[in-house]
């Protein structure tokens, strides 16, 4: 025979039980970053964020983030954008990895925030530490970068397991740190060559100008200029041939547009220089050589090394103009 307090805390067991499934909403169990990512098939976006070191656990490690994703159609357009051919030479032409980090975390706002969660008008710090506006119309929402430049959010409020992600049309762009050619050379080591700037004061003739491609000759090749003249300095070679003549040398050095590597076309090319003489550059696959006046060829030794203004190609050896 069952006793009537058994019955009793029975029927309370099955009421409490009844009570939690008809008032309480089951946990759901929202899909990782990557996850929801891999499902909507932004793989570029993957490859991007897989392209920084252990920015992908960064992101899953924060707390509450929001993430305008851009899709792959986005990506291609920022490639078309920038005239490169693949996400390797779009990371070349902003500046490398950091400013990839910069660019990535431009879309990331450490904080949660679906649709309806959204005024008309937002403004968010994003992980870059800059700011992006964020519009809400009846058209739908968009999303405004460092440059001006609007997309659109295209498939809103994804749930993932620490935030929301939100589809847009478009690549966001913060503003990018980029080092002056001065600040480049001045990494890369090359004394000489600054010294030889300053001598003849083309500085700032260099950091004024709006697009430029350097060819620029390591301390080595300033070394082996003054053997082959048999001069033992360099204030002894600008005695020899002149201030003007030391500009005119610079000058040859220095293209009025922007040439990154994988912008020269396969084979031989003559570029004008500010000197108002031609070089002559050859591109073999990936290999490069540049040629001077008096046909003394030389490589490239480091290239496509982004500056504000362009782009610094480090060669070995000096390139003569006639003199």
């Amino acid at each position: 025979m069952i006793k009537p307090t058994k019955i009793l805390l029975t029927m309370s067991l099955l009421f409490a039980f009844v009570s939690c499934d008809d008032s309480d909403e089951m946990p759901v169990d929202n899909p990782s970053l990557t996850e929801a990512a891999t499902d909507a098939g932004l793989t570029t976006l993957l490859s991007a964020v897989d392209a920084v070191p252990g920015l992908g656990a960064a992101l899953q490690s924060e707390a509450a983030i929001t993430v305008f994703a851009p899709s792959n159609g986005a990506f291609e357009a920022a490639l078309d954008a920038f005239g490169v051919d693949d996400l390797s030479q779009l990371v070349t032409k902003i500046g490398g990895e950091e400013n990839l980090q910069t660019v990535l975390g431009f879309h990331v706002v450490p904080a949660v925030a679906f649709s309806k969660d959204l005024s008309a008008t937002n403004t968010f710090t994003t992980l870059a530490g800059q700011d992006l506006t964020v519009n809400v119309s009846g058209s739908g929402v968009t999303v405004t970068d460092a440059t001006g430049n609007t997309v659109n959010v295209i498939a809103a409020d994804v749930a993932i397991d620490n935030g929301v992600v939100h589809v847009i049309d478009g690549v966001l762009l913060p503003e990018l740190d980029l080092p002056t050619i001065v600040e480049a050379a001045t990494a890369a080591n090359l004394t000489v060559l600054l010294d030889a700037v300053n001598a003849a004061g083309v500085g700032q003739t260099l950091l004024d100008a709006e697009a430029v491609t350097v060819f620029a000759p390591t301390n080595a090749a300033f070394v082996a200029l003054l053997a082959e003249l048999n001069v033992s300095s360099l204030q002894e070679l600008i005695g020899a041939i002149g201030a003007e003549g030391v500009q005119k040398v610079l000058g040859f050095h220095v293209v009025p547009a922007v040439a990154f590597s994988f912008d020269l076309q396969e084979g031989s090319q003559t570029v004008p220089t500010l000197s108002g003489e031609e070089l002559t550059v050859v591109r073999t696959g990936s290999e490069v050589t540049v040629t001077d006046a008096g046909g003394n060829t030389y490589r490239v030794v480091a290239a496509d090394v982004a500056v504000e203004n362009g782009v610094v190609h480090v060669i070995d050896g000096v390139l003569l103009p006639t003199l």
